[in-house]
């Protein structure tokens, strides 16, 4: 399984609102910068959302637009 293909399915089981980052996808250490890469293209193609440098979150969608998860 690519890179991609297992941080898709793996975004896929996440609750809509959930933050996390690249450490939450278990690869190896010659794989992080593919995961980060993959992150940031899923980002640019609107799939998740990106709150600040190396953290991300799963956008649920209302009428109104994607609702920001609560950062507290």
């Amino acid at each position: 399984m690519k890179v991609s293909d297992y941080i898709a399915v793996t975004i896929d089981r996440l609750p809509k609102g959930y933050v996390f980052t690249y450490t939450n996808f278990s690869t190896e250490v010659s794989q992080k910068e593919a995961v980060i890469k993959a992150l940031n293209r899923m980002v640019q193609a609107g799939k998740i959302g990106k709150l600040s440098k190396g953290k991300y979150y799963k956008p649920e969608s209302t009428p109104f637009g994607n609702l920001l998860p609560n950062q507290t």
